[in-house]
C-alpha cells in the first residue's frame, strides 16, 4: 500500500494523458459515433449505482415511487443511445437530432425530481449538488430548443472538461513526483549522516605499550 501510495503520481500523469488524448481522438477522429454511446453508458451507470442505495435509505414511497420511475426511464434512454448509435449508420443525421431531446429529458427530468424531493422536505442537498441541478435545467432545455445540438458539441464540452481535468491530474503528478524525490533525497542524506556518525563513533585501537618483565 504504501508502495502504491509513493508511486501514485506515475497513474495520474499516464490518466491525464490518457485522458486528454481520448477527448482529442474524439475531436478530430470520428468521436460522434463514440461520444453517443459513451454517454449512454454513462447514464446508464449512473442510474444503476444510485437504484439500490436509493431505495434502501428513502422510506417516503411516494419519492422512492418517483426516483425509480425516473431511473428506469433514463436506463432505457441510455439503452437508445447505445443500441441507436450502433444499428443506425447516419449518426450524424436523424439520430444525431433525437440526441438533443434525449439528452436534454435526462438533465431536465433528474433536476426536477431533485428539486421535488427537496421540496418534500425528505431529501438533503449540498452545495455542489444545488449547483450542478441548477446548471441541468438550462443546460438541458439547451439541448432540446438548440437546433444543431448533437454529439459534435457535446464532443467540445468533453474536451474542455477533458483538458482541465487532465492539468489537474498532472500537477498532481507534479507534485507527487516533488514529493518522491524530496523523500529520496531525505533518505540518501539520512543515511550518510548515520554511517557517518557510526564512523565517528569507532573507537580506534590503542596499541598497548610492551611491558618490562623481570625474571
Amino acid at each position: 500500500m504504501k508502495l502504491i501510495k509513493q508511486y501514485g503520481f506515475i497513474f495520474r500523469i499516464i490518466g491525464a494523458a490518457l485522458l486528454v488524448g481520448l477527448a482529442l481522438f474524439l475531436e478530430f477522429g470520428d468521436g460522434e459515433r463514440i461520444v453517443i454511446p459513451f454517454v449512454g453508458s454513462l447514464i446508464i451507470l449512473y442510474s444503476v449505482i444510485r437504484l439500490v442505495p436509493f431505495i434502501k435509505t428513502q422510506r417516503n414511497d411516494l419519492i422512492k415511487t418517483i426516483n425509480i420511475m425516473e431511473i428506469t426511464i433514463t436506463v432505457v434512454i441510455g439503452i437508445i443511445m447505445i443500441v441507436g448509435a450502433i444499428v443506425v449508420k447516419d449518426v450524424e443525421g436523424v439520430f444525431s437530432d433525437i440526441f438533443g431531446y434525449l439528452f436534454g429529458a435526462v438533465l431536465i427530468g433528474r433536476s426536477a425530481v431533485h428539486f421535488y424531493s427537496l421540496s418534500y422536505g425528505v431529501e438533503k442537498g449540498d452545495n455542489i449538488s444545488y449547483l450542478f441541478h441548477i446548471l441541468a435545467l438550462p443546460a438541458g432545455t439547451i439541448a432540446i430548443t438548440m437546433k444543431d445540438f448533437d454529439g459534435a458539441v457535446l464532443i467540445h464540452i468533453i474536451l474542455l472538461f477533458s483538458v482541465l481535468t487532465g492539468g489537474y491530474l498532472g500537477y498532481g503528478g507534479y507534485k507527487g513526483y516533488q514529493v518522491y524525490r524530496l523523500e529520496k533525497t531525505m533518505d540518501v542524506n539520512i543515511t550518510s549522516k548515520t554511517e557517518k556518525n557510526i564512523n565517528d563513533q569507532i573507537v580506534p585501537e590503542i596499541e598497548e605499550p610492551a611491558q618490562d618483565h623481570v625474571n
